[in-house]
């Protein structure tokens, strides 16, 4: 686990994503009932990336926002692309901006992405817990660089998580 020292700590500049989206809860997630898997099966059958106009590279963006109570309650899960401003959204598509602001990064690469993702959020929330980091529950995103079909050892995400300042 990353001591607080070595957290890598940047500054992100704000941009708008672009795709479908659902309300979720870290419970319902862990439970099988959740909306998160459903979100990826959909991009993936439906093709939703092409359907983004204006995106700005193949990258998948995960979008965590409108946090109702921190880490327990509600959240909105965002899944897309991020595109230029003033991107027209497609019906039933929805769009979120990524706030600007420092962030803390965590990469993780060479494993399913899925299992690399819940690993990197359970160290998150050790750190939290240690009051090693101070989240906003304002935005937090992922990024998957080697788009759906990255099988290891060709995966990498970063997360990123919003720091309250």
């Amino acid at each position: 686990m990353n001591e607080s020292a070595d957290l890598v700590k940047v500054r992100m500049e704000s941009f708008l994503v672009v795709g479908t989206e659902a309300r979720t809860t870290n419970n319902r997630e862990m439970s099988g009932q959740g909306a998160i898997g459903a979100l990826w099966g959909q991009l993936a059958k439906e093709a939703l990336l092409e359907r983004i106009p204006s995106r700005v590279d193949d990258r998948i963006i995960a979008l965590y926002s409108d946090y109702q109570n921190g880490k327990g309650g509600e959240y909105s899960y965002l899944l897309g692309a991020k595109v230029r401003p003033a991107t027209h959204v497609p019906d039933g598509m929805a769009s979120r901006q990524i706030g600007a602001g420092e962030y803390a990064l965590f990469t993780a690469k060479g494993r399913p992405a899925a299992e690399m993702v819940i690993g990197i959020w359970k160290e998150i929330w050790l750190l939290e817990a240690a009051k090693k980091i101070e989240r906003a529950y304002k935005t937090d995103f992922e990024v998957y660089y080697n788009g759906l079909g990255a099988k290891p050892p060709n995966t990498l995400v970063d997360v990123y998580v919003g720091l309250r300042l």
